[in-house]
Protein backbone atom coordinates (compact mmCIF):
# COMPACT_ATOMS: atom_id res chain seq x y z
CA UNK A 1 0.00 0.00 0.00
CA UNK A 2 1.82 3.62 -1.00
CA UNK A 3 1.21 6.48 1.07
CA UNK A 4 -2.41 8.43 0.27
CA UNK A 5 -2.02 11.92 -0.07
CA UNK A 6 -4.24 14.04 2.43
CA UNK A 7 -7.06 14.49 2.07
CA UNK A 8 -7.86 11.50 0.07
CA UNK A 9 -10.00 12.85 -2.09
CA UNK A 10 -13.50 15.11 -1.60
CA UNK A 11 -17.41 14.73 -2.43
CA UNK A 12 -19.06 16.60 -4.62
CA UNK A 13 -23.07 16.16 -5.47
CA UNK A 14 -22.69 12.71 -3.27
CA UNK A 15 -20.06 10.91 -5.17
CA UNK A 16 -16.49 10.42 -4.29
CA UNK A 17 -13.97 11.50 -5.96
CA UNK A 18 -10.58 10.54 -5.18
CA UNK A 19 -7.24 12.86 -5.95
CA UNK A 20 -4.96 10.47 -6.51
CA UNK A 21 -6.93 8.03 -9.33
CA UNK A 22 -9.87 8.71 -11.65
CA UNK A 23 -12.48 6.16 -9.98
CA UNK A 24 -14.92 4.04 -12.66
CA UNK A 25 -18.65 4.31 -12.49
CA UNK A 26 -20.38 1.42 -11.42
CA UNK A 27 -23.82 2.49 -11.81
CA UNK A 28 -25.16 0.05 -13.78
CA UNK A 29 -26.31 -3.80 -12.64
CA UNK A 30 -24.29 -4.51 -15.93
CA UNK A 31 -21.27 -3.46 -14.83
CA UNK A 32 -21.59 -4.75 -11.26
CA UNK A 33 -22.13 -7.99 -12.39
CA UNK A 34 -19.61 -8.01 -15.22
CA UNK A 35 -16.99 -6.92 -12.15
CA UNK A 36 -18.29 -9.86 -9.56
CA UNK A 37 -18.91 -12.19 -12.20
CA UNK A 38 -16.92 -15.59 -11.08
CA UNK A 39 -15.48 -13.72 -8.30
CA UNK A 40 -16.10 -15.11 -4.53
CA UNK A 41 -15.92 -12.09 -2.55
CA UNK A 42 -14.70 -12.60 0.92
CA UNK A 43 -15.95 -9.77 3.54
CA UNK A 44 -14.26 -10.14 7.09
CA UNK A 45 -14.75 -7.71 9.99
CA UNK A 46 -17.43 -5.52 11.53
CA UNK A 47 -20.99 -4.70 10.75
CA UNK A 48 -19.64 -1.60 8.50
CA UNK A 49 -18.79 -3.90 6.04
CA UNK A 50 -21.45 -6.13 6.53
CA UNK A 51 -22.92 -2.63 5.19
CA UNK A 52 -21.20 -3.43 1.89
CA UNK A 53 -23.05 -7.05 1.42
CA UNK A 54 -26.34 -5.75 2.22
CA UNK A 55 -25.84 -3.00 -0.36
CA UNK A 56 -24.66 -5.68 -2.91
CA UNK A 57 -27.74 -7.88 -2.41
CA UNK A 58 -30.19 -5.25 -2.41
CA UNK A 59 -28.65 -3.76 -5.77
CA UNK A 60 -28.19 -7.14 -7.77
CA UNK A 61 -31.11 -8.78 -6.82
CA UNK A 62 -29.80 -12.29 -9.11
CA UNK A 63 -27.50 -12.29 -5.39
CA UNK A 64 -29.71 -14.33 -3.27
CA UNK A 65 -29.33 -15.23 0.22
CA UNK A 66 -28.30 -18.66 1.31
CA UNK A 67 -30.06 -19.89 4.65
CA UNK A 68 -26.28 -20.90 6.29
CA UNK A 69 -28.78 -22.14 9.42
CA UNK A 70 -27.57 -18.97 11.27
CA UNK A 71 -29.49 -17.21 14.04
CA UNK A 72 -29.39 -13.49 14.89
CA UNK A 73 -28.04 -10.72 13.37
CA UNK A 74 -24.39 -11.10 13.47
CA UNK A 75 -24.53 -14.33 12.10
CA UNK A 76 -22.34 -15.45 9.12
CA UNK A 77 -24.23 -14.40 5.65
CA UNK A 78 -23.19 -16.01 2.21
CA UNK A 79 -25.23 -14.76 -0.63
CA UNK A 80 -24.77 -16.51 -4.24
CA UNK A 81 -25.64 -15.70 -7.71
CA UNK A 82 -25.56 -19.35 -9.58
CA UNK A 83 -25.63 -18.25 -13.26
CA UNK A 84 -22.77 -15.85 -12.98
CA UNK A 85 -20.68 -17.82 -10.61
CA UNK A 86 -20.76 -15.14 -7.86
CA UNK A 87 -20.43 -15.83 -4.13
CA UNK A 88 -20.00 -13.14 -1.42
CA UNK A 89 -20.06 -13.63 2.78
CA UNK A 90 -19.73 -11.74 5.39
CA UNK A 91 -18.52 -13.04 8.47
CA UNK A 92 -17.69 -10.60 11.63
CA UNK A 93 -13.96 -10.49 13.09
CA UNK A 94 -12.85 -12.47 16.74
CA UNK A 95 -12.80 -11.05 19.92
CA UNK A 96 -13.12 -8.51 21.46
CA UNK A 97 -16.35 -7.44 19.80
CA UNK A 98 -18.84 -4.86 21.58
CA UNK A 99 -22.41 -5.36 20.83
CA UNK A 100 -26.03 -5.95 22.63
CA UNK A 101 -26.73 -8.79 20.61
CA UNK A 102 -26.32 -12.12 21.10
CA UNK A 103 -23.72 -14.50 19.07
CA UNK A 104 -22.71 -17.92 19.18
CA UNK A 105 -18.90 -17.94 19.75
CA UNK A 106 -18.56 -21.83 18.35
CA UNK A 107 -17.52 -20.41 14.61
CA UNK A 108 -15.81 -17.01 16.54
CA UNK A 109 -11.93 -16.63 14.89
CA UNK A 110 -9.68 -14.19 13.83
CA UNK A 111 -9.58 -12.43 10.71
CA UNK A 112 -5.78 -13.43 10.34
CA UNK A 113 -6.77 -17.26 11.23
CA UNK A 114 -9.89 -16.62 8.45
CA UNK A 115 -7.71 -15.10 5.52
CA UNK A 116 -4.50 -17.93 6.20
CA UNK A 117 -7.38 -20.87 5.19
CA UNK A 118 -7.74 -18.95 2.02
CA UNK A 119 -5.74 -20.23 -1.20
CA UNK A 120 -6.43 -17.37 -2.91
CA UNK A 121 -6.33 -16.66 -6.90
CA UNK A 122 -7.42 -14.27 -9.27
CA UNK A 123 -10.63 -14.93 -8.15
CA UNK A 124 -10.98 -14.63 -5.02
CA UNK A 125 -11.15 -10.98 -3.15
CA UNK A 126 -10.67 -10.35 0.49
CA UNK A 127 -12.16 -7.41 2.67
CA UNK A 128 -10.76 -6.87 5.93
CA UNK A 129 -12.60 -3.93 8.24
CA UNK A 130 -11.22 -3.51 11.74
CA UNK A 131 -11.52 -0.66 13.92
CA UNK A 132 -14.84 0.13 16.01
CA UNK A 133 -14.87 -2.76 18.66
CA UNK A 134 -11.25 -2.40 19.25
CA UNK A 135 -11.75 1.55 20.52
CA UNK A 136 -12.34 1.37 24.21
CA UNK A 137 -9.15 -0.71 24.87
CA UNK A 138 -5.19 -0.28 24.59
CA UNK A 139 -4.34 0.97 21.25
CA UNK A 140 -1.68 -1.82 21.57
CA UNK A 141 -3.92 -4.61 21.16
CA UNK A 142 -5.39 -3.51 17.69
CA UNK A 143 -1.71 -3.04 16.35
CA UNK A 144 -1.32 -6.82 17.55
CA UNK A 145 -4.06 -7.75 15.53
CA UNK A 146 -3.28 -5.68 12.73
CA UNK A 147 0.26 -7.07 12.35
CA UNK A 148 -1.25 -10.93 12.26
CA UNK A 149 -2.96 -9.74 9.86
CA UNK A 150 -0.22 -7.92 7.75
CA UNK A 151 1.15 -11.44 8.10
CA UNK A 152 -1.44 -13.50 6.87
CA UNK A 153 -2.15 -11.50 3.92
CA UNK A 154 1.36 -11.66 3.37
CA UNK A 155 1.16 -15.46 2.82
CA UNK A 156 -2.12 -15.01 1.17
CA UNK A 157 -0.30 -13.03 -1.45
CA UNK A 158 1.93 -15.93 -2.30
CA UNK A 159 -0.64 -15.91 -5.02
CA UNK A 160 -0.05 -12.77 -6.43
CA UNK A 161 -3.32 -12.51 -8.80
CA UNK A 162 -5.68 -12.55 -5.47
CA UNK A 163 -7.05 -9.01 -4.75
CA UNK A 164 -6.95 -7.75 -1.32
CA UNK A 165 -8.43 -4.76 0.00
CA UNK A 166 -8.66 -2.78 3.51
CA UNK A 167 -11.61 -0.75 4.96
CA UNK A 168 -10.66 2.10 7.01
CA UNK A 169 -13.14 2.95 9.52
CA UNK A 170 -15.82 5.40 9.47
CA UNK A 171 -16.01 8.48 11.33
CA UNK A 172 -18.94 9.03 13.85
CA UNK A 173 -20.63 11.05 16.21
CA UNK A 174 -20.93 9.71 20.03
CA UNK A 175 -23.55 10.46 21.93
CA UNK A 176 -23.12 7.83 24.62
CA UNK A 177 -19.91 6.91 26.53
CA UNK A 178 -17.05 9.20 24.25
CA UNK A 179 -14.28 8.70 26.54
CA UNK A 180 -14.06 5.27 24.79
CA UNK A 181 -15.65 5.32 21.76
CA UNK A 182 -15.00 8.45 20.20
CA UNK A 183 -13.03 9.31 17.08
CA UNK A 184 -9.80 10.30 19.24
CA UNK A 185 -9.59 6.65 19.68
CA UNK A 186 -10.74 6.05 15.81
CA UNK A 187 -8.44 8.33 14.31
CA UNK A 188 -5.37 6.45 16.34
CA UNK A 189 -6.12 3.52 14.75
CA UNK A 190 -6.83 4.57 11.20
CA UNK A 191 -3.11 6.21 11.23
CA UNK A 192 -1.73 3.12 13.05
CA UNK A 193 -3.50 0.91 9.70
CA UNK A 194 -2.12 3.03 7.38
CA UNK A 195 1.68 2.34 8.89
CA UNK A 196 1.20 -1.31 9.70
CA UNK A 197 0.23 -2.11 5.75
CA UNK A 198 2.24 0.02 4.45
CA UNK A 199 4.35 -1.66 1.70
CA UNK A 200 1.73 -4.67 1.37
CA UNK A 201 0.05 -4.90 -2.04
CA UNK A 202 -3.58 -4.08 -0.97
CA UNK A 203 -6.25 -1.79 -2.41
CA UNK A 204 -7.35 1.35 1.13
CA UNK A 205 -10.80 2.36 0.90
CA UNK A 206 -10.27 5.56 2.76
CA UNK A 207 -13.93 5.30 4.84
CA UNK A 208 -12.17 7.95 6.82
CA UNK A 209 -11.84 10.83 4.65
CA UNK A 210 -15.42 9.90 2.76
CA UNK A 211 -17.13 9.75 5.73
CA UNK A 212 -15.66 13.27 6.61
CA UNK A 213 -15.82 14.73 3.18
CA UNK A 214 -19.88 13.04 3.24
CA UNK A 215 -20.39 14.96 6.80
CA UNK A 216 -21.76 11.69 7.68
CA UNK A 217 -22.31 11.08 11.68
CA UNK A 218 -23.66 7.75 12.28
CA UNK A 219 -21.95 4.83 12.86
CA UNK A 220 -23.33 2.84 9.97
CA UNK A 221 -23.48 5.30 7.25
CA UNK A 222 -26.26 6.00 5.30
CA UNK A 223 -26.81 4.15 1.50
CA UNK A 224 -25.05 7.27 -0.02
CA UNK A 225 -21.64 7.07 1.64
CA UNK A 226 -21.94 3.18 1.32
CA UNK A 227 -22.69 3.12 -2.33
CA UNK A 228 -19.51 5.20 -2.63
CA UNK A 229 -17.20 2.72 -0.88
CA UNK A 230 -18.29 -0.06 -2.68
CA UNK A 231 -18.09 1.49 -6.01
CA UNK A 232 -14.06 2.13 -5.12
CA UNK A 233 -13.74 -1.39 -3.76
CA UNK A 234 -14.77 -2.31 -7.27
CA UNK A 235 -12.63 -0.45 -8.77
CA UNK A 236 -10.18 -2.63 -6.75
CA UNK A 237 -10.90 -5.98 -8.41
CA UNK A 238 -11.63 -4.94 -11.31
Amino acid sequence: MSPLPFPSGFVWQDQWCPVFCRLPSFGTLDQINDCLQGKLVYFMGDSTVRQWMEHLTNTVRTLKMFDAHGSGKLQNLLAVDVSRNIQVQWKKHGHPFVTAHPYTVKDHSYVSREVDLLAGDRSTAVVVALGWHFRPFPIELFVRRMLNVRGAIQHLLRSPDTRVVIKAEDTQETHTDPERFSDFHGYAQYLAAKDVLQGLKVGFVDAWDMTTAGTTTDLHPPDRSIGNQVDMFLSYIC
